[in-house]
């Protein structure tokens, strides 16, 4: 499946949809920052199993902003 790229506040977001064992859509999100990898996950949603391509992708990209979001938060509140 494509990898979806999304820029966020300097991050880039990559977003690789699959479908699982049963049929249903997940997403693997990427967090890089200047070259380096931040973090890699699978996001644990309420709902891990979507029926489209294109809400996993989704729910990928919103989890990647609130990753970044929450890194810059607290890096801000160290200062």
């Amino acid at each position: 499946m494509q990898t979806h790229v999304f820029e966020h506040r300097g991050y880039e977001i990559a977003v690789h949809p699959e479908r699982n064992a049963y049929g249903a859509w997940q997403a693997t999100v990427s967090v890089r920052h200047a070259d380096s990898r931040v973090a890699e996950f699978r996001p644990e949603t309420i709902q891990p199993e979507w029926l489209t391509q294109e809400e996993a992708v989704r729910d990928g990209i919103e989890w990647g902003m609130r990753f970044v979001d929450r890194k810059l938060d607290e890096s801000h509140d160290l200062m």
